[in-house]
């Protein structure tokens, strides 16, 4: 028998926009706010956390980026947790997770757009930085 495993997935997100009334004439770094959907790639696994095989189904994990450009959970705490690819549901030949950003908002506009992506997930309970993650095939 072997028990779930986490990892966290952390970010900041910011982007670079024209100069506006401030002082000095670079472009202005503002923060980005937004929802964060993580879409696993197997919809359901069976597995091995009690002396009876269960069936357990993997639903897409919401987080947020606040004001501040942090990802966090929707209780406002730094980081996501996402099931690892462990002992525990295989380990799968593959665990994936889909990023699609929506809600948007930086430089005081709505309904901006930050690519979706995939990446594998982690095989131990560690933090990966969205930014760092290699980039996979949707």
């Amino acid at each position: 028998m072997a028990a779930f495993v986490y990892f966290t997935v952390a970010d900041t997100y910011q982007a670079i926009v024209s100069d506006g009334s401030d002082e000095g004439s670079e472009p202005d770094l503002k923060m980005i706010s937004g929802t964060v959907t993580f879409t696993p790639s197997v919809k359901e696994v069976l597995a091995t956390i009690s002396d009876i095989p269960t069936t357990v189904r993997l639903e897409p994990i919401i987080g947020r980026i606040e004001e501040d450009g942090v990802l966090k959970t929707l209780d406002s705490t730094p980081g996501v947790k996402l099931l690892a690819n462990t002992e525990a549901i295989g380990p799968l030949p593959e665990l994936t997770y889909r990023v699609d950003f929506t809600n948007v908002v930086y430089n005081r506009k709505t309904n901006q757009r930050i690519e979706p992506f995939r990446f594998a997930a982690a095989t131990s309970a560690t933090t990966l930085r969205l930014s760092s993650v290699e980039r996979l095939p949707l």
